[in-house]
């Protein structure tokens, strides 16, 4: 239970330390927010509003809705319908996504030119609200190559427009508005809209070739989606300003309605001139074989069939009249034969006038269906254009095959017409004894009977294609208007999250490397993370360049740090016959002799006799420190050249229980002199005369002198530095402790930024005291 309750504990702390190591840098998380935040914003601001407008068309069927063309000539105007097939929605979605719609488009808006005015880093759109209206001139409009960029402005009151077009600059001076001017591009024409206000100077104003305008819109802004489920295509634009969205579908389905008008009117004009053309040549054939019949009946004085004719007349007749169908059936394939092979005709739709054989009747719709859909490609793209380029072989291919089957078609035709002959001959034998004029009149009879029907036929189709003309019905409806738009871009409350994310991503990432490629100790957590050895306490920065602190009055909270050290250094301390303190370090630069010094301080101030031993031998620093100068010291003491030891102690002034011990001279042999006898019994005197002695001993990670000492030491306390001793430093402190070569050791951090403390020893040890400046 108490395992778990530890692992508990321990998971609590490194969670709260890994948070504690961001949290002591807040204010470099605050300033990342508000600087990623203004960031974010003024990004936001400078991107173009984009607005998305919305629309649905549904697409009519016009071969059910009474509309005769090339393709259905012959169909009944009794089917009324709105369904279409998938294939024709999809030809239709992408005939409404077309340059060729989208140019009429732009050339009706005039979406060519654009206007538009900066205001606080973002380009505002003034599709229908700028102050001034321009336009080039027709003729130069289609030649320009690149884009004329204007910009207007007012200078001394007066209007001045800049102009910039192939790098070439111009300046155009509009004293009388409306007026022509003159430039690089073209004439342009310049005048002033209905509510006109300088507010909106100085005013951009961009004009572009058509053709790329229409370009760029039916490729990138506008989007076509065909709903399968109904014969409805949806449609999506986004553009820079509500109103242009709005209007430029709106437009587009009214242009989309008027070109299909157009397409159809232009099929029942094909079909009206050639039925125009058969009329006309059977109208004159018809009236020849009438002519033919009354100059018989006269110069032969013929009236009335005889009564016993009546019999075989009347089987003849049922032959004639099949025959009369047959025949009619080979002059239409006639005529549809002769209409293939004029190469006027090589591009038109092929008329059906009424052909029974279902084979080819299919074979030419099929075929009139490939000329319009080649003529809609063709509208919008080049000869080069592979779509086009494959289904031309798909019509010359459909020609063919109406070809083989008007052959075919038209040798059945001649078989039958054939049989209908010997079944007629037979009838005909009956005949024989019918006087000979009424044979020649009857055959004059049949063929006017011929001609006849065929011209009665082609009148009927004549007025339906007059009808397709007169009577129009649009191709597609609009069911959904473009009257609401949403703003897409820029999606600023998207942008200011991804910005305070990176506010805060940006300094924790930086914190993470750091600590990352940070390998000096920070605190006491760095250090008991890495050895067992026991913290004892922890040292503030000192920012000023004294050495000793002054302890006597409570101003800092360092010396509170180290009053904490002194208590907790009596505490571990077991007995009072216990009074050699070891400080040492595993390198120079740690703050060894700056704690030796402030430790021996405070240790006086608390009524104790405190000797502070210089028993750095080969690189002293104490004496310089204390602004002691002392030839003699310890050094010669150990060489016998000074027997007296209190003609080597030092008093330190303002600290009157608090004695020195200087080095005095470096000695050449300091290893050799610190295993003499001499320094133990010097060691056992003093700790008669003192209630503490602080020896300033080397650093273990450097030379040996501090493991010699160790057998006067009862308490060594080894000195690691905030951000300067390496976390290596603590693997070899852990052997030291292990291999038990110190006795008693002790870890002091010094140097600790009480600021950036998890325990904010500014706050917690400053009650009462003045803060010092870290």
């Amino acid at each position: 239970m108490q395992s778990r309750i530890q692992n508990i504990t321990d998971k609590s702390v490194n969670f709260r330390e890994s948070i504690d190591k961001y949290l002591r840098h807040w204010p470099w998380f605050v300033a990342s927010v508000f600087l990623a935040l203004i960031a974010g914003f003024l990004y936001a601001r400078s991107q173009p509003d984009t607005y998305e407008t919305t629309a649905s068309i549904m697409v009519l069927d016009q071969s059910k809705n009474g509309a005769t063309s090339q393709a259905n000539l012959i169909s009944q105007l009794n089917n009324i319908g709105l369904t279409t097939s998938p294939t024709m929605t999809n030809d239709e979605a992408k005939m409404i996504g077309s340059t060729a719609l989208m140019r009429k488009v732009v050339y009706r808006l005039e979406l060519y030119t654009s206007y538009s005015h900066r205001s606080f880093l973002k380009n505002e759109d003034l599709y229908d609200s700028s102050p001034l209206y321009a336009r080039l001139d027709m003729a130069a409009l289609e030649r320009i190559k690149g884009n004329v960029m204007l910009t207007a402005r007012y200078d001394s009151g007066k209007l001045v427009i800049d102009g910039e077009y192939l790098e070439r600059r111009f300046v155009v001076h509009p004293n009388n508005l409306p007026g022509y001017y003159a430039t690089p591009a073209g004439n342009l024409y310049i005048a002033q809209n209905k509510g006109y206000t300088t507010d909106k100077f100085p005013l951009t104003i961009k004009i572009t070739n058509p053709s790329k305008v229409a370009k760029f819109i039916a490729s990138s802004s506008l989007l076509t989606l065909v709903n399968k489920e109904a014969n409805v295509i949806d449609l999506t634009l986004q553009t820079s300003n509500i109103k242009k969205g709005q209007d430029i579908l709106k437009t587009l389905a009214t242009v989309y309605n008027e070109d299909a008008v157009e397409q159809i009117n232009h099929s029942a004009m094909s079909s009206a001139n050639f039925l125009d053309g058969r009329i006309k040549l059977l109208t004159g054939e018809l009236s020849t074989v009438e002519r033919d019949a009354e100059q018989y009946k006269q110069s032969n004085n013929l009236t009335n069939i005889e009564a016993d004719a009546q019999m075989y007349l009347g089987r003849s007749s049922g032959y004639i009249t099949q025959r009369s169908t047959v025949e009619n059936q080979l002059n239409l394939i006639s005529y549809v034969k002769d209409f293939l092979r004029n190469p006027a005709n090589k591009s038109a739709l092929v008329p059906n006038l009424g052909l029974t054989d279902v084979g080819l009747v299919n074979v030419i719709q099929k075929y009139n269906d490939l000329v319009i859909n080649r003529e809609q490609i063709a509208q919008g793209s080049s000869e080069d254009n592979p779509a086009l380029k494959a289904i031309n072989l798909q019509v010359q291919t459909a020609r063919k095959a109406i070809l083989e089957s008007i052959e075919s078609t038209h040798k059945g035709l001649q078989i039958t017409n054939q049989d209908l002959n010997s079944q007629n001959s037979a009838v005909s034998s009956k005949l024989r004894q019918i006087p000979k004029q009424e044979r020649e009149f009857l055959e004059i009879k049949r063929q006017q009977q011929v001609k006849e029907s065929l011209y009665l036929f082609l009148l009927q189709k004549r007025e339906d294609a007059s009808l397709s003309m007169a009577v129009t019905i649009p191709k597609g409806r609009l069911i959904n208007t473009p009257d609401t738009s949403k703003q897409v871009a820029p999606r600023t409350s998207v942008i200011l999250f991804v910005a305070f994310l990176l506010g805060l991503v940006v300094p924790a990432s930086s914190i993470q490397i750091k600590n990352l490629m940070h390998t000096k100790i920070e605190n006491r957590q760095d250090v008991e993370k890495i050895t067992q050895v026991p913290v004892l306490a922890e040292l503030g920065h000192i920012s000023t360049d004294e050495i000793i602190l002054n302890h006597k009055t409570a101003i800092s909270p360092n010396s509170e740090l180290f009053r904490l050290l002194r208590s907790n250094l009596q505490f571990v301390l077991d007995a009072s016959s216990q009074k050699v303190i070891v400080v040492t370090s595993t390198q120079q630069g740690e703050g060894k002799t700056l704690v030796s010094i402030n430790l021996a301080a405070i240790l006086s101030l608390a009524d104790k006799k405190v000797l502070l031993v210089e028993l750095d031998l080969r690189r002293p620093r104490l004496s310089t420190y204390m602004e002691i100068e002392a030839k003699k010291g310890i050094s010669s003491y150990l060489m016998g050249e000074d027997t007296d030891m209190q003609e080597i102690i030092k008093p330190v002034p303002d600290y009157p229980m608090l004695d020195i011990l200087p080095t005095g001279i470096i000695p050449p042999n300091p290893n050799e002199l610190i295993l003499k006898d001499r320094l133990d019994m010097l060691i056992s005197k003093l700790k008669e005369e003192y209630d503490y002695i602080v020896i300033d001993s080397a650093p273990v990670g450097v030379v040996s002198d501090t493991f010699l000492i160790n057998r006067l030491a009862d308490i060594n306390l080894y000195v690691c530095r905030s951000r300067y001793t390496d976390k290596r430093n603590l693997v070899y402190i852990n052997q030291i402790h292990q291999e038990n070569r110190l006795n008693h050791l002790y870890i002091v951090i010094n140097d600790v930024s009480l600021q950036n403390h998890s325990y904010s020893y500014h706050r917690k040890y400053g009650y009462g005291y003045a803060q010092e400046n870290t």
